[in-house]
């Protein structure tokens, strides 16, 4: 396979999780908003993505071209064990919670550390998103979790493997 073949999947996977997530959020505008209150400017945090997602998904196959120019050979995978591919995989995966909530965690962080009372002006209305803090940790602890037990987990399902007969 091509690595800029590699690329594209890659590409067209986070242009689904753009999509989705468009959607997803132009939608609960839809539904949630009061018609006296609705302008179509509240419509633009969803379909941003909804419409980044959409292009991107159209143009990975010239991007990724693109992308591996130069570097365009095949991908052989000989030689390489099936722990190596689930460290790998377990890495990457780890690597992507980390670095996408990283940010976020790094907001909420600096949020309480500027605001250090609840006296400071939270009100009923004005309250941060708990909900919103209690995603970014939990996801940016598994993803630190996956990158640090990556080839525990690894070695275990590689072993599986081996003892039913599949590798």
């Amino acid at each position: 396979m091509p690595s800029s073949s590699i690329a594209q999947i890659l590409l067209r996977l986070f242009a689904l999780q753009w999509f989705l997530t468009g959607l997803i959020q132009a939608v609960s505008v839809i539904f949630t908003m009061r018609a006296e209150y609705f302008r179509s400017s509240h419509l633009t945090q969803g379909l941003v993505p909804f419409l980044a997602g959409i292009i991107l998904w159209f143009i990975a196959p010239k991007l990724s071209r693109l992308l591996a120019r130069g570097n365009d050979g095949e991908v052989n995978l000989k030689g390489v064990t099936d722990e190596q591919l689930y460290t790998g995989v377990f890495l990457g995966l780890g690597l992507y919670f980390t670095l996408s909530r990283f940010g976020a965690a790094f907001s909420w962080l600096h949020f309480f550390a500027t605001n250090q009372s609840a006296e400071l002006g939270f009100s009923i209305n004005e309250r941060p998103s708990y909900y919103d803090l209690t995603e970014t940790v939990m996801a940016l602890a598994a993803g630190i979790f996956l990158i640090v037990t990556c080839k525990t987990w690894a070695r275990k399902l590689a072993g599986r493997g081996a003892e039913k007969g599949t590798v």
